[in-house]
């Protein structure tokens, strides 16, 4: 999305700044024009236009957004009667450039549309015309939308694992079938906070019923009618909230190292796996692995170079095993992987593939020298909590690093 991009403004040094700050962080094609020498038909090849708003620019900002393009208004009037003109038209942004932030400000707008591509809303109201309204408004911000009449429809969307994954939930109140506060209720009970925000836009004012609303879960309340520019900025305010707690999340979850998850994200995601897989009566196992000697390659290389042989080791490891296995660095020279309805006899063989890779695939130190390093691995597969079976697998680890290393032991 975005991969050509066109300014058009007659301030040379704005136009320069604004294309180099787009190119750096979307890496995207900006072509920046003072004057519109071509034709208004020869400039649809874009996929998004900044543009000056004069009165040169007019008849080109009626034509683009004719056009269903996207298009980011930038003037250095600020006052009511540009602000309504510009409403006027169907665009998905302006910036006021009278500061020396407007080119931070209308990048971010960039990288924002450029974000909502990814972002599917889930609109929940028994009237046509405000579905037709607000789908209008969001498809402006470059959003992709799915509609629904009644509250009951939108919870059979949301449980079908087929359906589109949902970013964000705007609801009605009163509908049919199932209303929006019963709505709010059902998906907060499964839903957290960022893992689906919800807004309520309802034609109550009714202070109770606001309070109603955020009590049980709702993430923000708007009342109808509402400022379509208001409207955005509680939606843009949502998104961006719930993907500030997933960004942190995921680090506090990640290994800075190696890339890998960490023991936190194992917890979360080994308990809900394990209890999915005794749910549906599938085998899974549970491997414990320790680099052998890893003491000796600090002691002798420096823990620089054991980084690197972690590094090394979790993206040898990685090429052998399936996307569905949870592999993740446990702690110091400790790695865990969930072999999801993997049953004890797969899971050791598919272990002992992966004790086989780690021993032959040396870590290059220099053009000169390479660094062998071996793995000893235990295995359970008896189907208990996480716990329990991380202590199984862990005592089997340690006989095979007595009964020689470099192996894999299980006697489930």
């Amino acid at each position: 999305m975005f991969k050509k991009i066109l300014i058009i403004d007659d301030d040379a040094r704005f136009n320069f700044s604004l294309q180099k700050n787009i190119e750096t962080s979307l890496e995207t094609d900006v072509s920046a024009v003072k004057d519109l020498d071509e034709k208004i038909e020869d400039l649809l090849e874009y996929d998004l236009y900044i543009i000056r708003l004069d009165d040169k620019t007019v008849d080109i900002i009626t034509k683009l957004t004719d056009e269903d393009k996207f298009v980011i208004l930038i003037t250095k009037q600020d006052n009511k009667e540009t602000r309504e003109k510009i409403l006027s038209y169907n665009v998905s942004d302006y910036v006021v450039t009278n500061s020396r932030a407007s080119v931070d400000f209308v990048s971010k707008i960039v990288k924002r549309l450029y974000s909502n591509s990814k972002k599917t809303i889930l609109i929940v109201d028994d009237s046509k015309l405000v579905l037709t309204q607000m789908s209008i408004l969001l498809s402006s911000q470059n959003m992709h939308v799915v509609q629904c009449s009644d509250g009951e429809e939108a919870w059979k969307h949301l449980e079908n694992s087929n359906s589109k994954k949902i970013d964000l939930v705007i609801t009605d109140y009163e509908m049919p079938k199932l209303n929006g506060y019963e709505l709010v209720k059902m998906i907060r009970a499964k839903y957290s906070f960022e893992e689906l925000p919800l807004l309520v836009v309802s034609g109550s004012e009714d202070t109770y019923m606001i309070s109603r609303f955020l009590k049980v879960g709702a993430n923000d309340y708007i009342t109808k009618p509402f400022i379509n520019e208001e409207f955005m900025s509680r939606i843009n305010n949502s998104l961006l909230i719930a993907d500030m707690f997933k960004k942190i999340k995921g680090m506090a979850m990640t290994d800075q190292l190696t890339g890998l998850h960490n023991r936190l994200y194992f917890y979360e995601a080994g308990v809900k796996v394990l209890e999915n897989a005794s749910r549906a009566g599938q085998h899974s196992s549970i491997a414990m692995i320790d680099i052998d000697d890893f003491k000796s390659v600090n002691d002798t290389y420096g823990h620089e170079v054991g980084d690197k042989a972690l590094i090394h080791i979790a993206n040898t490891i990685k090429k052998v095993l399936r996307r569905s296995d949870i592999f993740v660095r446990f702690g110091g020279e400790e790695f865990v992987i969930l072999l999801p309805n993997c049953p004890n006899k797969q899971a050791i063989k598919v272990m002992q593939k992966v004790c086989k890779s780690v021993a032959k695939t040396p870590l290059e130190l220099n053009s000169d020298k390479n660094l062998r390093i071996t793995i000893s691995i235990g295995v359970t597969s008896i189907l208990k909590d996480v716990d329990a079976m991380l202590e199984t697998a862990d005592k089997y680890m340690y006989e095979a690093k007595k009964s020689g290393k470099n192996r894999v032991v299980s006697k489930d």
